[in-house]
C-alpha cells in the first residue's frame, strides 16, 4: 500500500476540521456517505468513473475546482455560490477534496477536468494512489463529520 506524504494528511486534517465547523449537518451527513461509498466505486470501476461520477452527480466546476485550488474554504465557497443542494454538495466537495489531495500529493498535475479523465483511463497506477487517498479521506470524515443518532 502506498503511504501518503504528511503535509497531504496535515491539509486533509485542516479540510475535515474546517468542514465540521462550516457545513451543515445534512451537508456533512451527505459528504460522510460520499466518503463511505466511493472507495467500492473505485474497486469496481476506477478511478476515471469515480471522478466522472462525483462531478456528474455533484458539480463539474466544483469538481473541477480541486485542480487549482489549494484550501477547502474556496471549494466551500465555490458550493455555496453556487447554490448546491445536499446531495450535490455531498459529491461535488468529495470530488473536488480528492483533487486537491492527488494535486498536493503530485500524482495529478493537470488542471482541466477533461484532460484528468483522458489520463487517468490510461494510468492504472492513478487507481491506487487514489485508494490510498480515499481511505484517509474516509476515515476523516467519518472521525469529523458525525453522524445522526437515531
Amino acid at each position: 500500500m502506498l503511504s501518503v506524504k504528511p503535509e497531504v494528511v496535515s491539509t486533509l486534517v485542516d479540510c475535515f476540521e474546517y468542514l465540521s465547523n462550516e457545513l451543515k449537518d445534512d451537508e456533512a451527513r451527505t459528504l460522510r456517505a460520499r466518503a463511505r461509498d466511493m472507495p467500492a466505486e473505485l474497486v469496481s470501476k476506477g478511478f476515471s468513473y469515480v471522478i466522472v461520477l462525483t462531478a456528474s452527480r455533484g458539480d463539474l466546476k466544483v469538481v473541477e475546482l480541486g485542480l487549482t485550488s489549494t484550501s477547502c474554504q474556496e471549494l466551500v465557497k465555490s458550493a455555496r455560490d453556487r447554490k448546491l443542494g445536499k446531495e450535490d454538495i455531498g459529491y461535488a466537495l468529495y470530488g473536488a477534496i480528492l483533487l486537491l489531495s492527488l494535486k498536493k500529493l503530485g500524482a495529478i498535475g493537470e488542471e482541466k477536468f477533461s484532460k484528468l479523465v483522458e489520463r487517468s483511463l490510461k494510468d492504472p497506477i492513478l487507481n491506487q494512489t487514489a485508494y490510498t487517498v480515499m481511505d484517509w479521506i474516509k476515515r476523516l470524515a467519518e472521525a469529523y463529520l458525525e453522524r445522526r443518532r437515531e
